[in-house]
């Protein structure tokens, strides 16, 4: 799946939070979006979701708008995952990784043995087999960031949104779930606050500042010092691990 952002803008009264945002990702391809906080990429994944309706531009799914869609169809092509998902239901963790196979089916049909092997395969991935049976309500914060993930994957989408998914994981499974995000044949859009981990899964790195696009392409390129001063306002040294991965190192805040 192809997904081209085209000048899109979105904000509430009296305050633009999107501004002019144009980017084009291509199918397969994962591209992670960072900046500071508020820098616009909860909203703009929204945006792209389809879950908020831009105050200007567009966004199109392999040429088509995403206005053209129904709610079913959309959640047969893309799955979001927010930052904080939660449930007040007692699902346990296999009822709430079904639910991604809900907008496969007709509303009279229950889940047939392909539903079952697709949650069994979602559930190894992201390794809560051995909490299938276990309560939503009775798992810890990166257990049920995990379980929604497992829901997401499914979905068996052509795409892919992801909100901070790192958040509330172990170190573990941060870096399974990012290795995921890199290796699949989905097209995925991240928003992700830690820059190494972008910088090692991402294909490309979108760096929003203030509701707009500042930098756009290799991590290399993107993660520079001056940009990083001048975005998150902090000094900054970029080199290489021992791995070969490009590292950053923060010095300290700018004083300005």
């Amino acid at each position: 799946m192809r997904i081209d952002v085209e000048d899109l803008s979105w904000g509430v009264p009296g305050k633009t939070i999107v501004r002019n945002v144009s980017l084009a990702v291509e199918p397969g391809q994962t591209v992670g979006l960072i900046g500071p906080n508020g820098s616009g990429k909860s909203s703009l994944l929204r945006c792209v979701a389809g879950l908020r309706t831009p105050t200007g531009g567009r966004v199109l799914y392999d040429g088509a708008g995403i206005g053209s869609w129904s709610a079913r169809d959309r959640a047969r092509k893309l799955a979001f995952v927010e930052q904080t998902a939660d449930t007040e239901s007692d699902l346990r963790v296999a009822e709430v990784v079904m639910l991604g196979r809900t907008p496969h089916r007709s509303r009279w049909r229950g889940p047939d043995a392909a539903d079952h092997e697709i949650v069994a395969a979602a559930l190894r991935r992201l390794d809560l087999t051995a909490l299938a049976d276990r309560p939503w309500k009775q798992l810890s914060g990166g257990e049920r960031q995990r379980t929604h993930l497992a829901r997401a994957l499914a979905q068996r989408t052509a795409g892919l949104l992801l909100d901070e998914p790192t958040n509330h994981l172990d170190v573990r499974h941060q870096l399974e779930l990012m290795e995921l995000a890199g290796s699949t044949p989905q097209t995925v859009v991240v928003a992700l606050h830690d820059l190494a981990l972008a910088a090692r899964y991402c294909d490309r790195l979108v760096l929003m500042h203030r509701g707009e696009v500042v930098a756009d392409g290799r991590a290399v390129d993107v993660l520079t010092a001056p940009l990083l001063r001048e975005v998150f306002d902090v000094e900054a040294e970029i080199g290489r691990d021992d791995l070969g991965h490009l590292a950053v190192g923060y010095r300290e805040p700018v004083r300005r």
